[in-house]
């Protein structure tokens, strides 16, 4: 059975022999630092030699934001940071080790005349959305033979997460009670674009899950309401998705970090089938939610944090692991990127233990 069988079984609630074994997250590269230091050898792949499945992160190359991307460039370069501006038009503070996130100082849209100079850019036939056709239609033919899944969407697809990008979180939350109407046209413009592109290209290059990024959920739970979602994200949600299942689409992932639960019941209701990462420091149980939800595709849940306090507090963590697994439609990882306090022998002894709870505890 490839991975991508696997997977697809397992997310659909269909008979299999276990959960893939896959690398959700990855380390920081402050963290890649320390594990070479402690013995991973230079040229090594950390997931290989940990002895991962494969993979997970295949992204098909469609470009459904900017287009043409703004341009990426330099303003500022210090010793430690610099500040750029990225392809989303957000300058920043970057440290240049990437070991942290940076710290946004503007985005591209503050009111309604920033909007209509980036609309443009949002046309769904502007050129460049994919590949030059030879090498969309190289793309196509590796995707048709591949093994692990493949997706389409990730960073920024979303209907908070876009307009974040454009706003920025604080500028979005002064527009939706300043100009609703401004967040409303942005909102319609991004779901006409996506409702185009994305099931066109998957038609040509199929996937097996869209990934939508919302990032907005904080430890106490989310940036907006669950009315401000109903009646501002839900309509476009449901369109969404609606499309994607036309397109043969049935694994529609949000990732959103922070706590969710306040809004998963509409994230359901508008067509979405599966959360990740499920940060679990704030003391979140995924054992509760998988008890109240018993078909929601779920990902990640072990907190990365508990990694670094050695054998004993990871075999701890690891305990509501069998529960998980045994009744399906899970894939277990940590709950974001594995920082860089976790050294190299407990990250494999944590694969180790992780792999060998996979093999004994398959879906009943």
């Amino acid at each position: 059975m490839t991975n991508r069988e696997r997977f697809l079984k397992l997310m659909r609630g269909e008979a299999v022999d276990r959960a893939p074994f896959f690398p959700c997250f990855g380390p920081w590269p402050a963290t890649l630092e320390r594990w070479r230091r402690e013995g991973l050898a230079a040229n090594a792949d950390y997931a290989e030699v940990v002895g991962f499945d494969g993979d997970l992160r295949h992204c098909a190359p469609i470009n459904g934001f900017l287009c043409p991307p703004m341009e990426q460039r330099v303003l500022e370069e210090g010793d430690e940071t610099c500040i750029i501006v990225d392809s989303f038009g957000v300058t920043q503070r970057v440290r240049k080790d990437g070991g942290s996130m940076p710290e946004f100082l503007s985005f591209l849209v503050s009111d309604r005349e920033g909007w209509e100079q980036v609309r443009a850019r949002l046309d769904p036939n502007a050129p460049g959305r994919l590949p030059p056709p030879a090498a969309w239609r190289a793309y196509c033919e590796s995707n048709a033979a591949r093994t692990d899944p493949s997706y389409a969407g990730d960073l920024p697809i979303g209907f908070f997460g876009g307009p974040r990008q454009l706003f920025g979180c604080e500028g979005l939350a002064y527009a939706l009670h300043d100009d609703p109407a401004l967040v409303e046209g942005v909102l319609e413009t991004l779901c006409d674009l996506w409702v185009d592109v994305f099931p066109r290209a998957i038609r040509e290059a199929p996937v097996d899950f869209f990934f939508i990024w919302e990032d907005m959920c904080f430890k106490t739970g989310p940036l907006i309401s669950p009315a401000m979602f109903r009646r501002y994200l839900l309509p476009r949600y449901q369109r969404f998705t609606e499309a994607l299942r036309g397109a043969g689409v049935d694994i529609i992932m949000v990732d959103s970090d922070g706590d969710p639960r306040a809004l998963l019941d509409l994230w359901i209701e508008g067509g979405v089938t599966c959360l990740f990462p499920w940060e679990t420091q704030m003391g979140l149980d995924i054992q509760e939610v998988r008890r109240a939800y018993p078909t929601l595709q779920m990902i990640g849940g072990v907190d990365k944090s508990r990694l670094a306090f050695g054998r004993e507090a990871i075999d701890a963590e690891l305990e509501k692991i069998p529960f998980m697994l045994e009744r399906g439609r899970y894939l277990p990882a940590v709950d974001h990127f594995v920082p860089p306090d976790v050294s190299w022998d407990n990250y494999r002894y944590f694969c180790e233990r992780l792999r060998d709870l996979i093999d004994r505890y398959p879906p009943a």
